[in-house]
């Protein structure tokens, strides 16, 4: 499990991309999930987290993109 000490939606997008499974966590928001390359919606349903996942995988679905050209 990883942590990050801020919050940064690029940095934790990569993470993501290059582990494929795990889980992570971000200081001052909470502990989040993902498998296959996405971040899965958190048990606890907050909108700051539901924020948080939204934004990191627009993020993740960017790289792939990119990558694709």
């Amino acid at each position: 499990m990883k942590i990050f000490q801020r919050y940064n939606p690029l940095k934790i997008a990569r993470y993501v991309q290059m582990c494929f499974v795990g889980s992570f966590y971000i200081n001052g928001i909470g502990f989040f999930e993902f498998q296959n390359g996405k971040i899965v919606c958190p048990k606890v349903k907050d909108l700051q987290r539901l924020g948080v996942m939204s934004e990191i995988n627009r993020q993740i679905v960017k790289l792939q993109r990119e990558a694709l050209v």
